[in-house]
C-alpha cells in the first residue's frame, strides 16, 4: 500500500533553515512530504496560483514581508489553507498573534527536531481536516434546517420533540412563533412545556404512554393563556416523540 503523500509549500529565505526543514521532512516515510520551496511571499503566491498544497510552512520575516503581515497576505489571497508559522526565538508572542489571524500553529526554530516537526505538522493537518469536516457538516445542517423552516411555513405547522429520558422538549422556531411562545425558549423541561395546555395532565399521560408503547397518534389541546386550539400529531422514534403542531 502506497504511503500517503502530502504537498508542502515551504516559505523560507534562510538557506540553512530551508535545508534543515527539507531534511527533517525528508525523514518521514509515512506520510511522504513533497516539498516546494519559495524564498519570498511573491514567489509563494505564484506557486499557490498554480498548485494546491496540503500544508504551508512559512517563516514570518521574509525579504518582501514582515511579521503578521506575511500570514495576512497569504491567507488574504488564498483563504482556507493550512498554515504553520516558523518563528525565531524572540518571536513567540508574534507567533501566537498569527494564530489569531488564521494560522493553525507556530513552531519556534531551534526548538524541534524531525520527530517533533513531523508530529506537529501531522497533528495540525488532522485537526485542520477535522475542522473542515465540522464546518461542512454545520453548513449542511444549516441548509437542512432552512429547508425544514420553509416546509413548516408552507404547511403552517411547527415541529416539536419530547424526550422523557432527558426531561426536555425541543420546539422549532416556527412552532414558537405560531403558538406565540418566547422565541428564545426552543428548549424547555417536559413539565414546563406540558403545563401550557389547559388539559396538561391528559397531555402528560399521552406523552408517557406514547413513549412506553410506541406508535403514533394525535391530541388536541388549548393554550391556557390564549385559549387557542392546537392539534399535536406525533410518532414515537427511538424513545422520543416527534411531532407537528397545527393551529385549529
Amino acid at each position: 500500500m502506497a504511503a500517503q503523500e502530502l504537498k508542502v509549500l515551504l516559505i523560507e529565505d534562510n538557506p540553512g533553515d530551508a535545508f534543515l526543514m527539507k531534511f527533517y521532512l525528508g525523514e518521514s516515510t509515512s506520510p511522504v512530504f513533497d516539498v516546494s520551496h519559495a524564498e519570498t511571499v511573491k514567489a509563494a503566491l505564484e506557486l499557490l496560483s498554480e498548485n494546491t498544497f496540503d500544508i504551508i510552512l512559512s517563516d514570518m520575516n521574509l525579504p518582501d514581508s514582515f511579521g503578521v503581515d506575511t500570514i495576512k497576505t497569504i491567507l488574504g489571497k488564498y483563504p482556507g489553507n493550512l498554515v504553520i508559522v516558523l518563528t525565531g526565538l524572540t518571536d513567540e508572542e508574534v507567533g501566537l498573534e498569527t494564530v489569531r489571524y488564521g494560522a493553525q500553529d507556530f513552531l519556534t526554530k531551534g526548538k524541534f527536531d524531525s520527530k517533533v516537526l513531523i508530529s506537529s505538522v501531522m497533528f495540525a493537518f488532522e485537526r485542520f481536516k477535522l475542522n473542515k469536516q465540522i464546518d461542512s457538516f454545520t453548513k449542511q445542517l444549516d441548509k437542512e434546517n432552512s429547508r425544514l423552516d420553509i416546509i413548516q411555513k408552507l404547511l403552517h405547522v411547527g415541529y416539536i420533540e419530547f424526550d422523557i429520558k432527558e426531561n426536555t422538549v425541543y420546539r422549532s422556531d416556527y412552532m414558537l412563533k405560531m403558538t406565540g411562545l418566547n422565541p428564545t425558549e426552543k428548549k424547555a423541561t417536559l413539565d414546563d412545556a406540558v403545563s401550557l395546555a389547559d388539559n396538561s395532565e391528559e397531555l402528560q399521560k399521552v406523552v408517557q404512554e406514547a413513549i412506553a408503547k410506541g406508535g403514533s397518534g394525535e391530541f388536541t389541546y388549548k393554550r391556557k393563556e390564549t385559549g387557542k386550539e392546537y392539534r399535536l400529531l406525533y410518532e414515537t422514534v427511538d424513545g422520543k416523540i416527534c411531532g407537528i403542531i397545527q393551529a385549529l
